[in-house]
């Protein structure tokens, strides 16, 4: 453990000390069409056992299996097969950091093969706590517009805003993660956050320009355009790390809310990206503001070329692959980037040529 730290470290220090190779604005995470879906079934190695340290709290089991006391710590992630290797490698990173392992809780919504999806995260990781829940595409899929890519369009991008509506009403509170990242802190740091009365908290980024999430057609209607009026500032935010007050999010029925605006832009196309704008509509200006640690994102490069980039200045949490390159597909085709080989440790997956050597 303590090699591979300060491997990690000591690459993370040399990388924030590199200038950016590109000036660029934050943009969500997509799924890369260039290449070739990676298919279930995949094999994986079975990580080890991670158990809790002293002064980790007991959980008392509530009904259907969860652990819904106030010593749990809830994540939600998708899971499908294009993503699968990338959500095990961040599951691992979010226990191989973790204080008290055995009290973080996992909730995978799927809308592909649940049965054998479910069976490769439990062969993986034997003693994991989780509960796997089936995502209804038709929830959404009527709602969905075209976007600058089709990868935008896949309905799984759009479950995060389903949660509420989909885990059981004893959850309360969850950190929502996307699949394409790492965790090297301890995660109950970020789950501890105090929301204060925000539903939402996320690290903001003010410096970007936030008029170009949205069309001229959307800020030339007067009415659209003071959709922001009263708010602060508003500000791009990244939804592939939130931390959602579950109960505020029922209450105030924002799932609604974001269905509105999906339906808007089918009629007058505010926006080009996909997913993330609807939550810019509602939330921009209104959530809590995290610190930048918590979502060290653009690591996947452009959305077009899908460049290499290095960190942002400041220390370090989380690490997103957000943008066009995935750091397992870069590795795979021998082109990687600087930034790849701090993904690549937590690497579970087993390759063919892997497999048939080990026979």
């Amino acid at each position: 453990m303590a090699p591979l730290r300060g491997f990690i470290f000591s690459i993370l220090a040399f990388c924030v000390m590199l200038p950016a190779m590109h000036t660029w604005s934050p943009a969500e995470a997509i799924r890369s069409s260039q290449f070739k879906r990676f298919q279930a079934p995949a094999k994986f190695k079975e990580a080890p056992a991670f158990r809790n340290g002293n002064g980790c709290p007991l959980l008392t089991p509530e009904r259907n299996g969860l652990f819904c006391d106030a010593a749990s710590v809830h994540i939600a992630m998708t899971l499908d097969a294009e993503y699968l290797r990338g959500s095990m490698a961040a599951v691992l990173s979010v226990l191989q950091h973790a204080s008290c392992p055995e009290n973080v809780f996992f909730h995978f919504l799927i809308s592909g093969n649940k049965n054998e999806l479910q069976e490769v995260v439990r062969t993986t990781f034997p003693y994991l706590k989780f509960k796997p829940y089936y995502f209804d595409e038709g929830l959404v899929k009527g709602l969905i517009s075209t976007s600058i890519r089709q990868a935008l369009e896949q309905p799984l991008n759009y479950a995060r805003t389903y949660l509420a509506d989909i885990l059981d009403p004893c959850v309360e509170r969850v950190i929502y993660l996307d699949s394409d990242l790492i965790v090297i802190d301890d995660i109950a740091k970020l789950w501890e956050i105090d929301l204060g009365s925000n539903t939402i908290g996320a690290p903001e980024y003010c410096r970007a320009n936030f008029t170009k999430y949205f069309t001229e057609a959307f800020w030339s209607d007067s009415d659209l355009a003071k959709t922001f009026d009263g708010r602060k500032q508003p500000c791009y935010f990244n939804t592939g790390v939130m931390v959602i007050d579950i109960a505020k999010w029922r209450q105030n029925n924002y799932r609604k809310m974001i269905e509105h605006w999906m339906e808007v832009q089918k009629e007058k196309r505010i926006y080009e990206l996909g997913s993330l704008p609807p939550f810019l509509l509602v939330f921009a200006g209104k959530l809590k503001p995290v610190e930048h640690r918590w979502n060290q994102h653009g690591l996947g490069g452009d959305n077009v070329v899908g460049s290499c980039r290095s960190l942002h200045p400041g220390p370090v949490s989380l690490l997103h692959w957000s943008g066009k390159g995935k750091p397992w597909l870069r590795l795979d085709s021998n082109k990687p980037c600087p930034m790849d080989a701090l993904w690549s440790p937590y690497d579970l997956h087993v390759s063919s040529q892997r497999h048939s050597s080990s026979r």
